[in-house]
């Protein structure tokens, strides 16, 4: 009878997989069960993710073309909107105000009920940032129905707890990313790229491997912006703790009503002091994400490759001058850059598709990895199977190189994924091309590397 597969029993058939390695053996079954405990979760994500990539086509909104002089928009324009905020709501508190990601000319505004700091539970408004014309209209169903899968794929519906678990399985995942791609050489050794087995568990079990390396790129670009979205809320609390807390302190015993300048005044001496950037974000003083006494304005550069690149201006909210300017560390900076990496909504519709079939290879290598345990687990009769194929002499170092290809798949798709994200025109197209290139080249390259033949035994 042939035996179940069984990695420890590799090294005793004469495969150089050096299985007898302790770490390996511990990384091994550390990476089993955290793909047991991450499978479904991603199912969770997956399909919510799908539903909020393609938001704006199922309710019928294409994006909205941006200006290109969105610094144009001075002082009075936001205060325009400040002072039609405060005459209809005069309770709440202002707590945020930023341009639209999809059109610049629609600013959104966050205020807290009955003079709330918190962003969670707030009013939210938009207006026209040219005419200061309030644009909100009623929700909708529909709107309640995105609202609900973006609170599930964001918290589980768990609330800010929520959003920490959520991080954590994040990590999770990348551990099982990166433990996969370890265990992956491992078992390559002496085979082919995308080589398969005929049938049976064995199978599945290869298809599972050569889905996690050619969606390996795919999956360290989402799964870090993952973890840092859900941990934004902390890494900006950190922030204020470190670089802020000087500034915070001259106006810690200071009552929140003092006496504050024209929001038009902030807004003018910050353009002022960064001539040709734009307003990103306004957090007002004394909120959650803000700072006592002081306006903190996130600033967008003016070029595209720095307009995600951004600064942070600290402005005093009684005198309106700016305080200074903050380069933002290196780990804000990446959670900025986090929702549009992670969500792939900066590229038009082509790379939405493209970003819906890595999810779906990547919910399918999940379900791989799980059919094979629970038949391994709980079905061993039906694991019983024969050995991977191997490489005959004839092979070209091509082919047996075990991680030249997944290497250049990964390196190909982050390269891919990051030239839409900073580029416009033709290097935006050409990066969108790259990523639908390797999805076919991944698809075909296993009978490329097989076209000279191995055996099956």
């Amino acid at each position: 009878m042939t035996a179940s597969y069984n990695p420890s029993k590799y090294l005793a058939n004469g495969w150089h997989y050096q299985l007898e390695n302790g770490l390996f053996k511990t990384i091994y079954r550390l990476h089993r069960y955290a793909g047991l405990f991450v499978a479904v979760h991603l199912l969770v994500f997956s399909l919510t993710g799908i539903v909020l990539l393609f938001q704006d086509e199922i309710q019928g909104q294409g994006a909205s073309p941006v200006p290109s002089e969105l610094s144009r928009f001075t002082g009075d324009h936001y205060q325009k909107i400040a002072t039609a905020l405060t005459d209809a709501h005069p309770n709440d508190r202002l707590l945020a105000f930023y341009p639209d990601d999809h059109n610049k000319n629609l600013l959104q505004t966050r205020l807290g009920v009955d003079g709330a700091i918190q962003l969670r539970g707030a009013r939210r408004l938009q207006f026209d940032l040219t005419t200061g014309a309030a644009l909100t209209e009623p929700p909708t169903t529909q709107d309640d129905f995105f609202s609900w899968t973006l609170r599930l794929h964001r918290e589980l519906l768990l609330g800010s707890n929520g959003k920490l678990y959520v991080g954590f399985v994040g990590v999770i995942y990348l551990f099982m990313l990166l433990s996969g791609f370890y265990i992956y050489g491992k078992f390559m050794r002496s085979r082919s790229f995308g080589a398969l087995r005929g049938q049976g568990l064995g199978r599945w079990l290869d298809v599972h491997k050569c889905l996690g390396a050619a969606t390996f790129g795919w999956g360290l670009v989402v799964g870090l912006s993952g973890v840092l979205l859900a941990w934004n809320g902390v890494l900006i609390k950190k922030f204020q703790a470190d670089a802020l807390a000087h500034l915070s302190a001259q106006y810690a015993n200071r009552p929140a009503s003092d006496e504050k300048a024209a929001l038009s005044q902030v807004v003018d001496n910050t353009l002022a002091a960064k001539p040709e950037w734009s307003i990103g974000y306004i957090s007002f003083p004394d909120t959650e994400y803000g700072i006592p006494g002081h306006y903190l304005v996130l600033l967008d550069g003016a070029t595209t490759e720095t307009a995600r690149l951004n600064e942070l201006a600290v402005v005093n909210a009684r005198t309106a001058q700016v305080s200074e300017i903050v380069q933002l560390p290196l780990y804000l900076k990446a959670a900025i850059l986090s929702e549009p990496l992670h969500f792939g909504d900066y590229g038009g519709v082509p790379l939405k598709v493209i970003w819906a079939l890595f999810t779906l290879g990547t919910l399918a290598l999940s379900t791989f990895g799980l059919y094979a345990f629970v038949v391994k687990r709980f079905f061993p009769q039906r694991a019983q199977q024969r050995p991977p194929p191997r490489l005959d002499k004839k092979s070209s170092r091509w082919q047996k190189s075990v991680y030249l290809w997944p290497n250049l798949l990964a390196l190909g798709t982050i390269a891919g994924i990051l030239m839409p994200l900073f580029g416009q025109g033709w290097i935006k197209t050409f990066g969108v091309v790259i990523l639908f290139g390797l999805l076919t080249l991944a698809s075909a390259l296993p009978s490329l590397l097989r076209a000279r033949g191995g055996s099956d035994d």
